[in-house]
Parts: C-alpha cells; structure tokens; sequence
C-alpha cells in the first residue's frame, strides 16, 4: 500500500507540466495506483463523510485520458492541492468550476490523433 502525499502529487504533475513525464505515463502511475493501491495523506472529516484533495486529484488523473487533461492543464490541479484543511467544498467547487471552463470540443479536435486520448474525442473531432 503506497502512502500518498499531496507534494508527491505536485511533484507529478510539476514534472508533467515541464515536460518530464508524459501524458501517457502520468496516466499509467495513477492507474496503477488509484483506487486499491494507496492511502491518503490528506484526509479529513467533511460533512459526516471523509474527503481528500489528493484522491479527487489522483482519480482526475486516473481519468486523464477520458477527462481529456494536458499538461496545461497542471496548474488547475497544483491549485486545488493547495487547498487548505477544512476548505474542501470551497477548493472542490473553484477546481471544478476551472475545468467547467476548458474548451472541450476544441480539446477533443487537437487531440483526436493521440492514441491515449482519441477514444475520447469521437468520431467528429
């Protein structure tokens, strides 16, 4: 069972954003990890359930390929991570609300030719 840390976390996706770690393999890390591989080191009580930023950000990166992220995409995720015990709903509800605002339909018309991501982007990007 791995123990992850949310600098472990930026440290990925710092690495992803500077080009030292691919799409590809970024993906591959948090699938192997997420969800039975690793515990969390951020966990709080949040309204009679327990929350964590670094699961909701490694689950988005499990997801990368599907949830059609790019390295760009890393200061939306170093920000969340940032996010301060007991701001939880508020750090949620501001990521959310950034990836609200990415420009899909053109996302899935740049990256349709990607192997990772083009099963994601239909047949009319």
């Amino acid at each position: 069972m791995h123990t992850l840390f949310r600098q472990e976390l930026a440290a990925k996706l710092r690495d992803w954003q500077e080009g030292r770690l691919s799409s590809a393999s970024l993906h591959k890390w948090a699938s192997d990890l997420y969800p039975q591989n690793v515990v969390y080191d951020d966990w709080e009580a949040h309204e009679g359930d327990e929350v964590s930023v670094a699961s909701v950000v490694l689950q988005a990166l499990d997801n990368l390929n599907s949830g059609l992220a790019i390295p760009e995409d890393a200061p939306i995720y170093l920000e969340f991570l940032e996010t301060p015990t007991s701001q939880y709903e508020r750090g949620l509800a501001h990521f959310e609300s950034r990836l609200r605002a990415i420009n899909y339909s053109e996302r899935r018309r740049s990256l349709h030719n990607d192997p990772l991501y083009a099963p994601f982007c239909g047949r009319s990007a």
